[in-house]
């Protein structure tokens, strides 16, 4: 396990231990009116006068000849500019499940990007203790006021590795950890997705509930809809010194992910919030039952070249 999941599950076992539970996070084409120019109108049409008359032999009158017009040029006809922001390279999903796959598209590729890009990654931890029995609390507390320290993260890739460690990998540092996106149509709730300025399109997809219960030494059931695009909470596979955890069941109210795409086709952000809840029942010293609540917010920015 990646020391960021371990980082989040260790908190939420932690606070599970007896229960755990935490949450993970969380103008428009201008249009340019081209007027055409305005008509030229041509100058006044010129009259040739007859010839004098003279008394000698009288010469045969001669007729002048007709009046020329010259027609005035049809006006230009005004033109619209195609609108800024969206030029049409990238498509903008309309349903459920075009959203989902477009989710799925650019996730994906960000994690497998082999170019150079600047990833600024911040996660916020926060976790409420609900029961918490005095004893208990003066072994929890210190211990999640040290792992719920997180900081902004900054890492440059190129190759899909870290400039400056080349066994971080920018898979890795995008959620799920080390997997790919594979969100479904029937685990949302809603889905949409709007044109953005410079061509690209915002997604927002909410999932539906899920829940996810630990036995004491496996996850006996997942928040399989969660976990196709985040790291949900994995029990069995922690550490946790004199804390044991009995039984544990998790609820997932529903995770909100929001990815903005330019209008390249490339992911330029992700966010996403993670609300979670639960009850368990555990050993610190004492055993205990615990109740609590969270969530963890996750901001990733990417900035290419």
């Amino acid at each position: 396990m990646k020391q960021e999941t371990k980082l989040v599950a260790i908190i939420l076992a932690a606070l599970i231990v007896f229960l755990s539970g935490f949450g993970l996070g969380a103008t428009r084409g201008i249009t340019i009116k081209v007027e055409g120019g305005a008509a030229v109108q041509a100058g006044p049409a010129q009259t040739v006068e007859p010839a004098p008359q003279t008394t000698a032999a009288p010469a045969p009158q001669t007729t002048a000849a007709p009046q020329t017009t010259v027609a005035p040029p049809a006006a230009d006809t005004t033109t619209t500019a195609a609108p800024a922001g969206n030029s049409g390279s990238v498509s903008v999903p309309q349903t459920k499940a075009e959203i989902a796959a477009a989710y799925n598209k650019v996730v994906n590729e960000a994690k497998a990007y082999t170019g150079k890009v600047t990833l600024k990654k911040h996660d916020i931890i926060d976790v409420q203790l609900k029961d918490l029995p005095a004893i208990a609390e003066k072994i929890i507390t210190p211990v999640i006021a040290n792992l719920t320290k997180t900081n902004p993260e900054e890492y440059t890739f190129d190759g899909g590795k870290d400039v400056n460690d080349p066994n971080r990998f920018v898979s890795h540092k995008i959620v799920p950890n080390g997997r790919d996106v594979n969100v479904q149509e029937a685990g949302l709730a809603s889905a949409s997705a709007t044109p953005n300025a410079d061509g690209g399109y915002t997604m927002v997809l909410t999932f539906i509930a899920e829940t996810s219960t630990f036995d004491g030494t496996k996850t006996t059931s997942e928040p399989t809809h969660h976990k196709s695009a985040m790291d949900p909470l994995e029990l069995g596979s922690l550490d946790l010194g004199p804390i044991t955890i009995s039984n544990a069941d998790l609820r997932y109210p529903g995770a909100t992910m929001t990815a903005t795409v330019d209008g390249q086709g490339r992911l330029v952000k992700l966010e996403q919030k993670l609300p979670l809840e639960g009850s368990g029942t555990g050993k610190a010293g004492v055993s205990i039952t615990l109740n609590l609540g969270g969530s963890m917010d996750g901001t990733y920015e990417f900035i290419y070249g």
